[in-house]
C-alpha cells in the first residue's frame, strides 16, 4: 500500500497543501525540490524556467522513523541566529507556508554513491556550514542549497549538473552564474523528476 502523507502545517496561509507520496520507494540520497512563496524564489524559477527553486538531499532518520531534507535555505532562521545547512522533517520541508509544490528526483548511480552523498550533506550540517547568501561556487566555506547537493556528489566522483550553469544577477551572485535546481533537473544523469501533488482549497 503506497504511504501517503498529506503535509498540512501552514496551509491556512496559502491555501494550499503538498502531498508526499511513494514513500517507501525513496532511497537515501535521492533529492526533492519545491517553490516557496518569497521574491527570491520567484526570481529564481524566472531566470531558469523551473517549477522550482530549492532543493534539499533525503535522509532517513532511524531514531525518528522519518525521512528528513538536509538543506540550505535564507530567511528562515530565528532573528539573531545565522543561516546554516540544516537537518529537517519532510513535514517542515514541504509546509504549507514554505512550499506551493514539489518533486522528488533520484541520480543514476549506486545506492552506495547516492548513501554517501547524503553523509556528506549531513557532515556539512554537523560542521554548522553558513548559507552563502553570495552564492559563490568558487567558495565552498559557506553553501547554498544547489551547491550543497551537487557538491555532496561531486565528492563522491559523480557531477549532477554535468557543468550546467545559469546566469545569475549580480551583485547577488558574485560569481555572475550559479547552479540552479533546473540544472540538476535537465542533466542527463537525473533518472526522474516525480512530481507531488498540490491540493488546493
Amino acid at each position: 500500500m503506497c504511504i501517503i502523507i498529506i503535509l498540512l502545517l501552514g496551509c491556512r496561509e496559502h491555501g494550499s497543501r503538498v502531498v508526499v507520496t511513494g514513500q517507501e520507494d525513496f532511497r537515501e540520497g535521492d533529492l526533492v525540490v519545491r517553490c516557496g512563496f518569497g521574491m527570491e524564489s520567484k526570481i529564481v524559477t524566472k531566470m531558469s524556467g523551473s517549477k522550482y527553486s530549492h532543493i534539499g538531499i533525503l535522509h532517513y532518520d532511524e531514531e525518528g522513523g522519518e525521512w528528513t531534507v538536509v538543506h540550505a535555505v535564507p530567511g528562515e532562521a530565528r532573528k539573531g541566529e545565522k543561516e546554516l545547512v540544516k537537518v529537517e522533517p519532510m513535514t517542515v520541508y514541504f509546509a504549507g507556508d514554505r512550499a506551493e509544490c514539489g518533486a522528488w528526483m533520484r541520480i543514476a548511480c549506486e545506492d552506495s554513491i547516492a548513501a554517501r552523498a547524503a553523509e556528506y550533506a549531513l557532515a556539512k550540517a554537523k560542521e554548522m556550514v553558513e548559507f552563502d547568501d553570495d552564492y559563490m561556487l568558487s567558495d565552498t566555506s559557506r553553501m547554498y542549497c544547489t551547491e550543497l547537493v551537487w557538491q555532496a556528489y561531486l565528492h563522491q566522483g559523480v557531477d549532477i549538473s554535468q557543468g550546467s550553469r545559469h546566469e545569475a544577477l549580480k551583485p547577488v551572485c558574485k560569481d555572475g552564474e550559479c547552479i540552479y535546481p533546473k540544472d540538476i533537473e535537465i542533466s542527463e544523469l537525473t533518472l526522474f523528476v516525480k512530481p507531488f501533488k498540490t491540493l488546493t482549497k
